[in-house]
């Protein structure tokens, strides 16, 4: 199959996927279900996805790359690195909310070392510091913040963020979270990233 059709046909699975992952959750889906979905057989859809976890693991990896592409044009539009910091943790709980939408939730793969998901995982974590570094850097040069902020505090500041919503799912019985929970996972975010601006500030 020609390799571009194939990437096409990748995409479309992967969006159907989305759709009934955020509808039944990780743990009631099948791949009856998305096939289903896709109109297809489950011949062709283990041909492109093997697993339901494979196809979780590419739904998860889309939504991050996503994420990358949202944020960057979002970062492009603020003027200042402290806007800058806030739109991040803004965005980054629109981002949590819509993997808790996916069913995240009933998918726990933490329980191995090994697991391709804790890799995935670790990667955008450390794609993450690697932003709030070049805006905390961003914000030296121009004097907003203090000419050496340490070099472990981006990576404090996301496993601060990391911290309060794993505080969150641990309050959450299903696989959504409504709009009392999101309200105050935003408070708590924007008190957090206001004192971490504040320490920082020149």
């Amino acid at each position: 199959m020609n390799e571009t059709l194939s990437k096409e046909k990748e995409e479309q699975i992967i969006l159907a996927a989305r759709k009934v992952f955020a509808r039944f959750g990780y743990s009631k889906t099948t791949m009856e279900d998305i096939s289903v979905e896709m109109d297809m057989g489950k011949a062709s859809l283990y041909y492109y996805f093997p697993t339901k976890e494979n196809l979780f693991h590419a739904a998860i990896l889309y939504e991050q790359e996503e994420f990358i592409k949202r944020m960057g044009l979002l970062l492009k539009k603020q003027k200042t690195a402290e806007e800058k910091l806030k739109a991040y943790v803004e965005e980054r709980l629109k981002f949590f909310q819509e993997l808790v939408n996916l069913g995240t939730l009933s998918y726990n793969p933490f329980h191995n070392k090994q697991s391709v998901s804790i890799k995935m995982y670790e990667s955008f974590s450390e794609k993450e510091i690697d932003t709030i570094k070049s805006i905390i850097q961003e914000g030296e040069m121009n004097g907003e913040f203090m000419s050496s902020v340490p070099a472990h505090y981006p990576g404090l500041l996301v496993h601060l963020i990391h911290g309060l919503r794993l505080r969150i799912i641990k309050t959450l019985t299903g696989s959504a979270m409504d709009s009392k929970v999101y309200k105050e996972l935003r408070n708590e975010m924007i008190m957090t990233i206001d004192l971490f601006i504040k320490a920082i500030k020149n």
